[in-house]
Parts: structure tokens; C-alpha cells; sequence
């Protein structure tokens, strides 16, 4: 029986020598590096180098806002990022489909995102996109290459089935680092959340801000409304003496209006600081309302926010 193994042509058979070699040194690269992030740039610079693209990016797909954004993206400066909806240019299309497409001519491509190519300053003329799935099969984000270098000005299929490779045997390690960036933000936005509710209970909780007001408000209120009743009671008693009695009239009227306390000339001081602690004790005596009703009211708040950070936790 004559073999019908297809004989393989010698650039075919360096090829796939070549491409194993590079696969096995980035498998020997993920079992050396114990820094996944250091990992993953090094790995995108040695297939850029090896399949002479200009440029390397991996996309992530963001869950809770549906969106993909650039976890690593050669040539873009540092805190730089790349965001779109899941489904817009060519990577959404790729994430969404699970085709891969290698674009010759990003011009004749309608799919392309010209307005992101706009926002990073990068012409782009060859692409080659290829989607990333976990275990489970499931979508996670895209892995693309931009600009051959070399001859023919595009990708070929040979890259395609370097990048194929590749995909697969980092498909885990690019799953771990999702997970770890979505823990990130989350770890981030529970950080809010509890600066958040800090913030009530720093509010409403024992011996803080608006309990101490509170507590400080009603001695105020105690004691000045103690020197307030006493001088009233003294203008009242006044009062009623001078018009009753001769003997006592000066000396009455003297406490009355206040030039008995010896302050000649100056006696509206006296009215004037009946006044004042008069108008102290009625905000006092204000506040002492306002507080329970408002407590109340940033309990409830508190509540809520809680009722909401744990559904929402729930649906993540």
C-alpha cells in the first residue's frame, strides 16, 4: 500500500521547525518567569520579532461594561489605553464571531475602526486577529497583530498558524491575568465602596462627627439657656420694680438696660449679648429637632447603599 502521508517541500518542513522552536521558547520562558505581567510583554516582543510584525496587542473583554481595552499594547505610552464596545471594529468582530481575520488592506476592510486609529496616531495597514478563549470555551478577548514588515506586506496563512498555536498554549496563563486584573478592579471598586460607607458611619455612627455636634449642641443649649433665662428673668423682675417702685427705680433701671453692670455709655453691649445668646439658644434648640430626622435619613442612605453594593455584587 503506497504511503499517503503528504510529502512536505523543505521551506514548508523550516517552517514548521522554526515555529516549534519558538513555541518551545516561550514555553520554556512562562516555566522560567514567575512575573506574569514581565511574561506576557516579552512573550508579545519575541512573536512580533518572530512573525516581523510592527506592533502587538492583546485585548481584554471587561464583563460588567462590555467592552474590550488593551492590556498590553506595543508602541501606545504608558497609562495609555484602548477601549471599545465589545462588537466595534475588527477585534469586536473577531470577539463576538470567533473568526479569525487577517486583513491584507485595512482600507478595503469596512469593519475597520478608523476613528481608533485616529485617537492613537498609528497608521495601520496589515491586521491579523485572532480570538482568545479559556477552558471553557469561552470568548475572553483577542490577540492581534499589526503591520508585516516584511514580504508579501501582509500576513500568511503560516502566520496564522504560528499565532494559532501560540493562542492555545497561552490561552491559561492570558486567563489568569483577566482574572487577576477583574480582582484588581473589583478590589478597587470595594475600596470606594467602604470609603463610602466610612463616610456615613463616620457621619452617623457613635461618638462621631454628627453625635459629637450632637452631644456639644445640647450642652450649649443646657448652659445657655441657663444665663439666657437669667438675664430675662432679671429684666422681667427689673421691669416690673421700676414702674412700682420709687426707691428702687434708679438701681432697677440701671440692671434693666444695663449701665448698672458699669458700662456707662456702652450699655447696648448688655442688649446686644442678650441677643446674641437668645439667638444661640433658638439654633441650639433647632438643631436638637433637625438631628433625629436627619439620622434617620442617612441610616436609611446607609442601607440602601449596602442593599445596592450587594446585588450588584451578586450579579458580577
Amino acid at each position: 500500500m503506497a504511503d499517503q502521508t503528504p510529502q512536505r517541500t523543505a521551506p514548508e518542513l523550516t517552517h514548521r521547525v522554526a515555529r516549534l522552536e519558538m513555541l518551545l521558547k516561550i514555553s520554556r520562558m512562562m516555566n522560567a518567569t514567575t512575573n506574569q505581567g514581565t511574561l506576557i510583554k516579552h512573550i508579545a516582543e519575541e512573536v512580533g520579532a518572530y512573525v516581523r510584525a510592527d506592533r502587538c496587542s492583546i485585548f481584554f473583554h471587561n464583563r460588567e461594561a462590555d467592552e474590550l481595552y488593551t492590556y498590553l499594547a506595543m508602541g501606545l505610552a504608558e497609562g495609555q489605553q484602548i477601549r471599545m464596545p465589545s462588537g466595534a471594529g475588527i477585534a469586536g468582530y473577531v470577539f463576538q464571531s470567533g473568526e479569525v481575520l487577517n486583513v491584507p488592506d485595512v482600507d478595503q476592510e469596512p469593519r475597520f475602526d478608523k476613528e481608533a486609529a485616529k485617537r492613537t496616531g498609528y497608521e495601520t495597514r496589515s491586521m491579523l486577529t485572532y480570538p482568545i478563549r479559556n477552558r471553557r470555551g469561552k470568548a475572553i478577548g483577542v490577540f492581534q497583530l499589526l503591520n508585516k514588515l516584511e514580504q508579501p506586506g501582509h500576513f500568511t496563512e503560516e502566520d496564522e498558524a504560528f499565532l494559532g498555536e501560540l493562542v492555545e498554549q497561552v490561552a491559561d496563563l492570558l486567563d489568569l491575568m483577566l482574572r487577576k486584573d477583574e480582582l484588581a478592579r473589583r478590589n478597587a471598586e470595594l475600596e470606594a465602596q467602604m470609603a463610602q460607607l466610612s463616610s456615613f458611619d463616620y457621619l452617623i455612627g457613635d461618638r462621631t462627627l454628627i453625635n459629637n455636634i450632637f452631644r456639644y449642641n445640647r450642652r450649649v443649649h443646657y448652659w445657655i439657656g441657663m444665663v439666657v433665662m437669667t438675664f430675662l428673668a432679671l429684666m422681667a423682675v427689673t421691669s416690673l420694680v421700676m414702674v412700682r417702685s420709687h426707691d428702687f427705680r434708679k438701681l432697677t433701671v440701671g440692671l434693666h438696660i444695663g449701665t448698672g453692670f458699669g458700662l456707662g455709655g456702652n450699655y447696648y453691649l448688655y442688649t446686644d449679648l442678650i441677643a446674641v445668646l437668645t439667638l444661640i439658644l433658638c439654633c441650639s434648640g433647632v438643631l436638637m429637632y433637625v438631628y433625629p430626622p436627619l439620622n434617620r435619613w442617612l441610616k436609611a442612605k446607609k442601607n440602601e447603599l449596602v442593599k445596592r453594593k450587594a446585588r450588584s455584587a451578586r450579579g458580577a
